[in-house]
């Protein structure tokens, strides 16, 4: 019984590990165009400090730019 349990641990780590996502390049992420949290944030912020609710539709969006 132990030894189906922990060949069938072994099989799930092998099969999870199959599916670890790949690494980005910098070609990959500039240009790419992202929700800008800091932005997000501040909006979020003024919005409690007026009592406000805010629900987004729409994120703020934010261009990555690669610097090598």
């Amino acid at each position: 019984m132990k030894a189906l349990i922990a060949s069938s641990i072994v099989a799930l780590a092998g099969v999870l590990a199959g599916c670890a996502p790949v690494e980005l390049t910098k070609a990959d992420v500039d240009g790419m165009a992202v929700c800008n949290p800091d932005r997000m944030d501040a909006v979020e912020q003024a919005a409690r400090r007026e009592h406000k609710d805010v629900i987004w539709l729409r994120c703020p969006r934010a261009t990555l730019r690669v610097v090598s």
